[in-house]
């Protein structure tokens, strides 16, 4: 995916890896996943947003709790 790793640090870790997990949020973006990983979403529970923040043009911090 062209842009998944926007610095040379990501890139080459992008290209080391076998299978690259990605992150999609409708309308904000999508991401190489760096997080906690389980084997199904359902252990994670329910997520809700609590705030989201622009922190530049392209980039923005989601705050959230799980419930």
């Amino acid at each position: 995916m062209p842009g998944l790793a926007r610095t040379e640090p990501g890139k080459e870790l992008l290209n080391s890896l076998e299978t690259v997990r990605t992150i999609v949020i409708e309308g904000l973006d999508e991401q190489a996943d760096g997080g906690t990983h389980v084997s199904n979403t359902r252990e994670v529970g329910t997520i809700r947003v609590t705030k989201i923040q622009s922190k530049g043009k392209r980039n923005k911090r989601v705050e959230f709790v799980l419930e």
